[in-house]
């Protein structure tokens, strides 16, 4: 009984001290108050001080709190601004502050071609009707875009019947370089032209090729060739790519090769032979030669972007290097915000060596796949078991490049980003007529011919650096992260006085201050009831057993007087607390 009565006290007390406590949401929100008022006395945001302060009136109150909301509102649009500059210009190009010598690039690949499709001797024994005579009616009118006619030609040439390979017929029916190119000079020494020289198929026919990569460090089909790379003349295939560079050992002869100086001496120069009466078709309106200068890991493009080399003219090209470049700390801006890629952020499935105009190749022969269900010869050859374009493929051919605007093909070359790392070169070319008199010439080759037939068949080029050195196109960051966060500052470090230790101001006082009061004040309360309950534990529970007999206590530890005693000091500090709270 006196149990169940100590029990019933006990509850009795710590519901009448309940209902005195204050909510936990009222007691945060006064303890917010409190560390509200403390902030704005002590906190160095302009004219928050004087809005705390309880010495001015409202109207000065009033006043210094407009004042810091309008400039909370001009520094939130100053901001807004400083992130669309950011987001909408993340990258900014800008001329490299160090000069580069033309000795790390390579010397320009340089892609000749006769306009001449082929030789007259070659074929001029060919019977109207014949399935050659219907591949050079077809390489003879390469500009014919009216299908009407197309299809009359289709129908008139059977070109669903004839087998013969476009590019076979080309290879073996055009000018070779051995009979085009009769002097060549690299960096002040002569060389055998051959030598230096390799044919290659492209959208012009048949040309020569100098300075180009070996198929093995271009094309991945290659990749596992064992074949020897050295040149006969001694120079050995090094790998090369606008991103990384020349490996760090290089041998001493090695291509692609670097001018060694500026000017004609120290450059390139070649004597050209059209062979005019060999000629059977021209590629444009008249005879001459297309050159093409490009970097080394990029497959020429010369039908579109050729340069043309009249005959009976010497023309010199005087090159400047496009260097493009780009600061590691672009890659973490997205590719269309920085509108480039670096050579590992897209898989090319042809080429090694990732470059725009080696990307819409692909793009174009994945479309003219889709189309024809073949790819040209004169387009990468993306999927191993794709057979290359015949004569019956033509009609389709044309049909599909004449609409070439499909939105698969348009998706894909979208995609081709131009290279962050880039190397390009920019020709300014200018002729004067070889010598038609008989005089002393610098070239003893070119004097030794005859006038007639030079001014007639023969063409002179010279290619050369004119500076020693170039200043590339550097991508930075327009704004980054540093500059980004230094505006912003400024910015509210002028109308507001803000630092980032305002922010801890922030932090403590309208939010950590408050939990940690609160969490202090609950925790003080639960320590108080258990050392209630813990105290009147003798007086609640029953007696304990050891071995069937009752623990008998000492007196002193169950006197009533004392327990009571206990409980109201209890209860008397749980009263004063609340009271403190309460004021």
């Amino acid at each position: 009984m006196e149990t169940s009565a100590g029990i019933s006290q006990i509850v009795a007390m710590e519901s009448s001290v309940k209902p005195q406590r204050q909510g936990s949401s009222m007691f945060l929100l006064r303890s917010f108050g409190r560390s509200l008022k403390e902030f704005l006395r002590s906190t160095g945001l302009h004219g928050l001080k004087f809005v705390g302060d309880s010495s001015l009136s409202s109207w000065e109150r009033s006043f210094f709190f407009c004042s810091f909301v309008v400039a909370l509102v001009v520094t939130c649009n100053l901001i807004v601004n400083i992130y669309a500059k950011w987001d909408s210009t993340p990258v900014i190009i800008g001329i490299s502050p160090q000069a580069t010598s033309i000795l790390k690039v390579p010397f320009p690949a340089i892609t000749i071609c006769n306009m001449n499709q082929v030789q007259s001797s070659q074929v001029s024994h060919y019977r109207e009707g014949s399935d050659e005579s219907a591949i050079l009616k077809l390489l003879c009118n390469s500009e014919m875009e009216d299908s009407e006619d197309l299809d009359d030609d289709v129908s008139r040439f059977n070109f669903a019947q004839n087998t013969l390979r476009i590019s076979d017929f080309v290879s073996n029916h055009s000018q070779h370089c051995d009979k085009m190119l009769l002097y060549c000079r690299f960096n002040a020494v002569e060389h055998n032209c051959s030598h230096l020289f390799q044919q290659l198929m492209t959208d012009e026919g048949l040309c020569c090729v100098f300075n180009f990569q070996p198929p093995e460090f271009l094309y991945k089909p290659f990749s596992n060739s064992r074949r020897n790379l050295t040149m006969k003349n001694g120079f050995q295939a090094v790998k090369w790519n606008p991103e990384t560079g020349y490996p760090d050992q290089l041998p001493t002869k090695y291509y692609p090769a670097t001018a060694i100086g500026t000017g004609i001496t120290l450059g390139f120069s070649a004597v050209l032979d059209a062979q005019m009466s060999e000629y059977y078709c021209s590629s444009t309106n008249g005879p001459g030669f297309k050159v093409y200068f490009h970097n080394p890991t990029e497959v020429p493009d010369v039908k579109e972007a050729g340069l043309i080399t009249a005959i009976g003219f010497e023309t010199n090209y005087r090159m400047e290097v496009v260097r493009a470049e780009a600061v590691p700390a672009i890659r973490s801006i997205s590719r269309d915000g920085r509108q480039c890629l670096f050579g590992n952020e897209k898989e090319l499935i042809f080429y090694k060596t990732y470059t725009r105009l080696n990307c819409e190749q692909e793009c174009m022969a994945g479309y003219l796949y889709e189309s024809c269900a073949c790819i040209p010869f004169n387009y990468p050859q993306i999927y191993s078991n794709a057979t290359t374009c015949g004569m019956r493929d033509t009609l389709c051919l044309r049909r599909a490049q004449q609409a070439a605007i499909r939105p698969g093909w348009i998706k894909c070359r979208q995609q081709c980003l131009p290279g962050c790392f880039d190397l390009s070169y920019m020709a300014s070319g200018f002729s004067f007529p070889l010598a038609t008199s008989k005089f002393q010439l610098a070239n003893p080759l070119v004097e030794s011919i005859n006038k007639s037939y030079l001014s007639e068949n023969i063409a002179v080029i010279n290619v050369y650096y004119r500076e020693s050195v170039y200043y590339g196109n550097m991508k930075n960051a327009y704004v980054g992260l540093t500059e980004f966060l230094s505006n912003i500052g400024g910015v509210m470090g002028l109308f507001m006085g803000f630092s980032v230790i305002s922010l801890a101001e922030i932090f403590y006082f309208l939010l950590l201050k408050p939990l940690v009061e609160l969490f202090l004040w609950k925790r003080s309360d639960q320590v108080d009831a258990q050392k209630s309950i813990k105290h009147n534990a003798f007086a609640i529970e029953q007696p304990e057993m050891i071995d069937n007999k009752a623990i008998v206590w000492h007196t002193r530890e169950l006197h009533p007087q004392g327990l009571k005693l206990k409980l109201s000091r209890t209860v008397k500090r749980n009263r004063n607390k609340t009271n403190v709270f309460a004021q």
